[in-house]
């Protein structure tokens, strides 16, 4: 099983100073990781609100090819309906080429309707728009001289990208998919599949079986869940757990239609105990040996890469410094001897 870091870059302000502060600690700890065993660093978009300071993340990741030049970089995810797919091709391969093919793009529909609204789009023709993108994308990645005309974008003359992809055929695609339609159009396209960390465990199960219906996970395919992570002390994991269901309750604000005021994201008044109790469910805490044991009953699933997140909400960085130490020299070497039944791991 590979390991990857997960970073929201969620912030209690969104000035500069505050920003500055929170790309240098991330490209301290994409130098940091670089040697330790993980498999890549992974960053989210988010637009609009100080639930995340990640609104161009491949000008951070472009930075973080410079700072850990044998890490690989990745997106969890890019929204693609926000972008112009013929300027986000350009910048992928950009980026692939810079990064001497280091790079892993992760796609998605989004899902808060304030960033929708920001950009002009309607959050109702998001799946439509998620497609159409995907052509055009895919289109360019593989193709010289062509053309495209659909609903939402066109490109009127032969065009030929460049540069030309790094990686071949492409950067490997990972897709944002929980439900049966879009694991199926995931699967069609070749993509490999990444789940949120909300997913419980049973809900892991039973996208497995949704992807086996689709077509299962040939050999090579990776099959993705982020999780929250924590190794440390009993005080330590209740501020982390605090934190994350901080972090939770924000994002449903937003997904709720509660606009951010002055870019500052919905704060909960108080935490709620169910979210709370969720968290409990989902995050990954304990000893070295608890914690292995808990990567193994993913493996068991099926899953064969987790982006690992160690900050999140309002956490102090060293806590969550302390956890990822801990995690790196206690549990992650024993992992890549662990794999899901009947699957070959690939090299991306």
């Amino acid at each position: 099983m590979r390991v990857g870091l997960g970073y929201l870059n969620m912030a209690p302000a969104g000035d500069s100073a505050t920003a500055r502060s929170i790309y240098a600690d991330f490209l301290h700890d994409a130098r940091w990781a670089e040697d330790r065993g993980f498999a890549g660093i992974w960053v989210t978009e988010h637009h609009f609100s100080t639930y995340s300071l990640t609104s161009s993340p491949l000008l951070l990741l472009a930075q973080a090819a410079a700072a850990a030049p044998r890490l690989r970089l990745g997106t969890s995810i890019l929204v693609l309906p926000f972008w112009d797919p013929v300027r986000l091709a350009a910048d992928v391969l950009t980026l692939d080429a810079l990064s001497g093919g280091r790079f892993d793009l992760g796609i998605g529909r989004g899902y808060q309707p304030h960033e929708f609204l920001g950009f002009g789009r309607d959050p109702a023709d998001n799946r439509e728009i998620f497609a159409e993108a995907v052509d055009v994308v895919v289109q360019l990645f593989t193709q010289e001289d062509g053309d495209f005309k659909g609903r939402y974008f066109q490109i009127d003359a032969p065009v030929t990208l460049l540069p030309r992809p790094t990686q071949q055929p492409h950067p490997p695609i990972w897709m944002a998919a929980t439900s049966p339609e879009s694991l199926r159009f995931a699967a069609d396209q070749g993509f490999h599949f990444m789940l949120p960390a909300v997913t419980t465990f049973e809900e892991i199960v039973e996208r497995r079986r949704w992807i086996e219906e689709a077509g299962g996970l040939p050999d090579g395919r990776e099959f993705q869940v982020n999780r929250f992570v924590y190794l440390g002390d009993e005080e330590g994991r209740e501020r982390v757990v605090r934190e994350i269901a901080r972090q939770l309750q924000t994002s449903a604000g937003l997904t709720n239609s509660v606009y951010p005021v002055l870019g500052a994201a919905p704060a909960p008044e108080e935490i709620d105990p169910a979210v709370e109790a969720k968290v409990r469910d989902i995050l990954i805490t304990g000893s070295a040996d608890e914690v292995v044991d808990q990567f193994r009953a993913l493996a068991e699933t099926g899953i064969t890469y987790v982006i690992a997140g160690f900050e999140f909400g309002y956490l102090d960085t060293g806590t969550a410094r302390r956890s990822r130490e801990l995690f790196a020299t206690d549990v992650l070497p024993h992992l890549a001897e662990i794999s899901p039944p009947g699957h070959i791991s690939n090299s991306v």
